[in-house]
């Protein structure tokens, strides 16, 4: 037996006496744990000395059997366990505790804190009193760490289940509540501690109803996630309830979903009436997704173009002449950039080919994370409003060229009056010199240009832009203005700066524009004066053209009311002048300003982007 032993001490009372309070086989175990890896084995006396210690220990303990067995218990155990530990000790030696276990902290050598189990027992001598202490240990260290770390993940988990904004409650597999969190609490209006331990039936709430606990015994039995909504009229709360299924039971999240469900309702009422509001608005309404294809069109559009909506939607618009898609489309990509096109003007075309006027306004379409997903085009019929500002306007050119008639008849009279004289004087005299024929030639063609602007006046035309200098423009106006301004002994002064920047225009447009603007200016100057022409870069990108005159002026009163249709001043005046001149201008992407002094005179600016 001594082989077995770590130390040459033995005992001999553990070699000899196993007739006594042990059986030989407990003294044989009990030499053999101190050679055991795994059990670290203590023989203390009466007053805690070592006497013999196992190998395992002093491995554990960071000490050499020698040197543990000239220490006292009192150096290995941890200060918070000594008092506890000695108590037991003295109950061993006493007598009044003939075993004990227990779980303690000791100490390393290196001071680190090992957690042992402990058993330790009395060994008695041949009169039955107390001669040593026998003691097992095991290290648990790693088990006590772990209940640690599982204690700190419980904590953990319990605070963060109070944070939750759902209610929550554990069942184990019996269906006992074994966790409440605050918001359960006050959900179902029950204090946890009168509901842990207790099953879900009869203690949660009847309100919950026969659905709740379905759904619960479900996820248990069938270890499958369920997933319900409910409303409950009881508290008038809509409930959305999850259980998950696990090892240790069921976990059930319950959340309050009234106000999304409010919201929801309120963004489904709010649909409605959306959607009815676009099927019945006036204007045609259609929706194109970020690729332009319609995915929605409203009954004006349909009415309008001709198309059913089989044949829009999933497709590119139809509607658009072949030769406007360029424009169309760098319009959709802007709005898909986030701009928006407001009164736009183009052409588009019914599913039988005839063409309409259009203004539209396009906007881009924000989905619910703000990113644009489409765009929205709202479209108004504007051709009859358009026929009917071109009669306006064909209107007011005749009116203007039947104004300027007298004019015109005085400015070809004497180019003709020359004419017939050179003819009778070549006749009379049989020759004639070549000088004659120049002049003759010249009165011509000037009768000839005062023709032509007069027809490129009246004669109507179709609208195309293109970019012109705004001199030239001016000077055909003034060149056709000229006779009436010297029947009224009126003189142009024009200042046109030299370099100046084209701008895209209907020059037939700009011209009348320009007429109606200096022949008032005429008109206004009865005795005679002075119209200034000024024509320069006015600020970036803009070019402005002012017209200054010095008549009586504009009284205040009538100021306000000169661009209403049909008011005018004028005794055989149409009073649509001023109004065809400010659309031309709005076409045109222009502005136009009035300032008038009376006794002073008025100066019209028009100001055009180049």
């Amino acid at each position: 037996m001594n082989d077995l032993l770590v130390s040459p001490f033995v005992p001999e009372q553990l070699k000899t006496k196993a007739d006594g309070t042990f059986s030989r086989m407990f003294v044989d175990l009990a030499l053999k744990s101190f050679a055991s890896p795994h059990t670290g084995s203590l023989l203390l006396d009466q007053d805690c000395n070592l006497l013999m210690a196992g190998e395992s220990l002093g491995k554990k303990l960071g000490y050499r059997t020698e040197e543990l067995e000239r220490m006292n218990l009192q150096t290995l155990v941890h200060p918070g366990e000594l008092l506890l530990c000695m108590h037991h000790m003295s109950q061993l030696v006493s007598g009044q505790l003939s075993r004990y276990e227990t779980e303690m902290r000791w100490l390393s050598a290196d001071g680190q804190t090992l957690w042992m189990s402990v058993y330790a027992v009395e060994l008695k001598d041949s009169n039955g009193g107390p001669a040593y202490i026998y003691m097992q240990t095991q290290d648990i260290t790693a088990q006590k760490d772990a209940e640690s770390a599982l204690q700190e993940s419980l904590i953990r988990m319990t605070s963060l289940l109070e944070t939750f904004a759902d209610a929550y409650i554990m069942l184990n597999r019996s269906g006992q509540l074994v966790y409440v969190n605050r918001n359960a609490e006050q959900l179902l209006q029950l204090n946890r501690e009168d509901m842990l331990g207790h099953g879900i039936r009869g203690t949660v709430p009847e309100w919950l109803g026969a659905g709740f606990y379905k759904a619960c015994w479900r996820a248990i039995e069938e270890a499958v996630p369920v997933f319900y909504q409910d409303y409950y009229p009881l508290v008038k709360k809509w409930l959305e309830v999850s259980c998950y299924p696990g090892k240790p039971g069921l976990s059930v999240f319950i959340r309050d979903i009234t106000r999304h469900k409010e919201q929801e309702e309120t963004l489904r009422a709010t649909k409605q009436q959306l959607d009815s509001m676009i099927e019945h608005a006036a204007d045609t309404i259609a929706i194109l997704d970020a690729d332009l294809r319609l995915t929605k069109v409203n009954k004006a559009f349909i009415d309008l173009f001709g198309y059913g909506e089989a044949e829009l939607i999933g497709e590119r618009p139809p509607n658009i002449p072949e030769e406007l898609w360029i424009e169309s489309e760098l319009l959709f990509r802007k709005a898909l950039q986030g701009k928006q096109i407001s009164s736009f003007e183009t052409k588009r075309k019914r599913k039988d080919g005839t063409p309409l006027d259009m203004s539209l306004t396009i906007s881009p379409v924000v989905g619910k994370d703000q990113d644009i997903t489409g765009i929205c085009i709202i479209g108004r019929d504007i051709s009859e409003s358009k026929a009917t500002e071109e009669l306006l306007r064909n209107s007011e050119k005749l009116s203007v060229a039947g104004q300027l008639a007298a004019g015109i008849a005085h400015e070809i009279r004497n180019p003709l009056t020359s004419l017939k004289g050179f003819t009778q004087f070549m006749k009379s005299a049989g020759h004639y010199k070549e000088h004659y024929l120049d002049i003759m030639s010249s009165e011509l063609t000037r009768i000839e240009h005062i023709i032509s602007e007069m027809l490129l006046l009246a004669k109507p035309r179709a609208a195309i832009f293109h970019y012109k200098r705004i001199g030239p423009i001016l000077a055909d106006v003034l060149s056709l203005l000229e006779a009436q301004a010297n029947l009224n002994s009126v003189g142009f002064k024009t200042r046109i700066k030299p370099d100046l920047p084209a701008v895209r225009c209907e020059e037939n447009q700009l011209k009348q524009l320009f007429i109606n603007i200096v022949k008032n200016a005429v008109e206004a100057m009865p005795m005679g004066g002075t119209v200034e022409i000024v024509a320069a870069l006015a600020e970036p990108g803009m070019l402005a053209i002012t017209f200054r005159d010095e008549g009586d002026g504009i009284p205040a009163e009538l100021l306000q009311r000169i661009s209403e249709p049909f008011y005018t001043t004028k005794e055989n005046g149409s009073g649509l002048g001023l109004m065809v001149s400010q659309k031309i201008v709005t076409e045109h992407k222009g502005r136009m300003a009035i300032a008038s002094e009376a006794g002073v005179g008025t100066t019209v600016t028009i100001t055009l982007p180049v």
